[in-house]
């Protein structure tokens, strides 16, 4: 069996990080896993990831369900900017042990990691890190256009995130995302069939 490939994938939001994740899950068969669905499942009731969290900040933003009131805690986050940090130092090497856990296990050879950034990865982990590249106005664009988003959110959203400068300092790759479907599958078998597989 061939070695596995680890790749990850990041880019601002807008960027169309979805329909190249759809093109390697389809065309290449890679198992892909999503950093942020993963940590969703580490704050769900009886993980470990909350049982943590609420050692460490009570249980004040708990429904009566043991499950997180998300307002509360965005709530908690606005007036205390130490409480996204706790959650992070918390969560991050979780969420990187049990992404970890499940690529060791897949069956694929062609692991694909989505992260919104990947600077509390382990040292030396992938293979390669890609930027999903997309201008400013395309991604407002497919913002407005699938989401409902104004134009003033969708600012604000991208405001809030690293810039390109910063995505593609931490990537060895960039992926044109300007074109459509089919230049997007074109630069993929460039990548893939020549260099990774």
């Amino acid at each position: 069996m061939h070695k596995k490939k680890l790749i990850g994938i990041t880019g601002g939001v807008g960027a169309g990080k979805s329909s190249v994740l759809d093109i390697l899950r389809t065309d290449y068969h890679a198992r892909i896993i999503l950093a942020d669905e993963v940590a969703h499942m580490l704050m769900e009731p009886g993980s470990e990831g909350l049982s943590q969290v609420t050692k460490a900040l009570g249980t004040g933003f708990l429904l009566a369900d043991g499950s997180v009131d998300k307002k509360a805690l965005a709530e908690l986050m606005f007036h205390d900017k130490k409480v996204l940090d706790t959650i992070n130092r918390i969560v991050h090497p979780l969420v990187w042990a049990a992404i970890k856990k499940e690529a060791a296990q897949a069956q694929e050879a062609l692991i694909v990691i989505e992260a919104a950034i990947f600077d509390t990865a382990p040292e030396g982990y992938f293979d390669e890190i890609w930027y999903v590249d997309t201008n400013r106005e395309n991604r407002i664009r497919r913002l407005m256009e699938s989401r409902g988003y104004t134009r003033e959110k969708c600012e604000s959203i991208m405001s809030e995130q690293a810039t390109e400068e910063e995505y593609r300092r931490m990537c060895q790759r960039v992926l044109d995302n300007n074109h459509g479907r089919e230049e997007m599958k074109a630069q993929l078998r460039e990548i893939l069939d020549h260099e990774i597989c």
